[in-house]
């Protein structure tokens, strides 16, 4: 359990400076397009593909660290029991939702990795098929996670009682 926590933490924390790598590519394509009048054809569709994958590979340390959507404004009026069996109850829904993201992601990944699957825009590159790997991917980190979370929160639960 512990690495599976450690691993998260890392890669969200690595994967945070991906944001630096977009802010300079946006600056150098605003530069080219209005002071030299000579557009990118690859900074959008690069930007986009970094951004994506970025979302899907945080998730877990999003839930790791508890920093996930929910509402909190109800979520903080219910008594601490309730909370915690509403954790429980979260993770064991996201396991089952993040797993069949898992499945049905490599189904789609399979396909574009043998077939090398490209954007067909200018650039032409591969960001699909990148795309479609950091989705089952980002989907199995966050299927772990919420594992450790879900044995973290019945300890909770059983430690209440």
């Amino acid at each position: 359990m512990r690495f599976i926590n450690n691993l998260n933490q890392k890669i969200g924390d690595y994967a945070s400076a991906i944001y630096f790598v977009v802010f300079v590519v946006m600056v150098y394509d605003v530069i080219v397009r209005y002071i030299y009048h000579t557009p990118t054809e690859w900074a959008l569709e690069f930007v986009i593909m970094v951004v994506g994958i970025h979302y899907v590979i945080s998730g877990a340390h999003a839930i790791k660290n508890n920093t996930h959507v929910r509402i909190d404004v109800i979520y903080n009026l219910l008594p601490v029991h309730t909370r915690r069996w509403m954790d429980v109850l979260g993770h064991l829904l996201a396991i089952v939702y993040l797993s069949i993201i898992v499945y049905y992601g490599v189904e789609q990944a399979l396909p574009a990795i043998e077939m090398g699957e490209r954007s067909g825009g200018g650039w032409n590159s591969l960001a699909p098929t990148y795309m479609k790997i950091a989705i089952p991917l980002g989907a199995a980190l966050m299927v772990l996670q919420s594992v450790v979370s879900f044995i973290d929160s019945v300890k909770g639960v059983c430690n209440e009682q």
